[in-house]
């Protein structure tokens, strides 16, 4: 029985731990993000030819991103990463609003 009490304990602990590490690197993320935001914008809007649907665009490479989050030691190559998240999302909305 004690068995089974410490093993619960330590996964209680270890899930605990991997909660606090996701929603600390959620936060380093999203902090990550807004400090882009402008370019973000200017890019999309850019792309989609004004600033109608730009909004949509960055919002939907900040939900890709957050999805396939690698790590990356330098904040250039971060940049340069959603930047180009973004292009692909807003090209699609630009395909879209040709198609459609």
């Amino acid at each position: 029985m004690a068995t089974v009490m410490v093993f619960e304990h330590c996964c209680s602990d270890e899930t605990t731990a991997v909660g606090a590490f996701l929603q600390e690197r959620s936060t380093e993320f999203d902090a990550r993000f807004s400090r882009c935001y402008g370019l973000l914008h200017f890019v999309a809007c850019r792309i989609l030819e004004g600033s109608e649907g730009a909004e949509e665009a960055i919002e939907s490479s900040r939900v890709r991103a957050s999805e396939n989050l690698p790590d990356f030691e330098h904040e250039g190559a971060f940049r340069s990463w959603l930047v180009r998240v973004v292009m692909d999302e807003a090209f699609a909305a630009r395909r879209k609003r040709v198609i459609g």
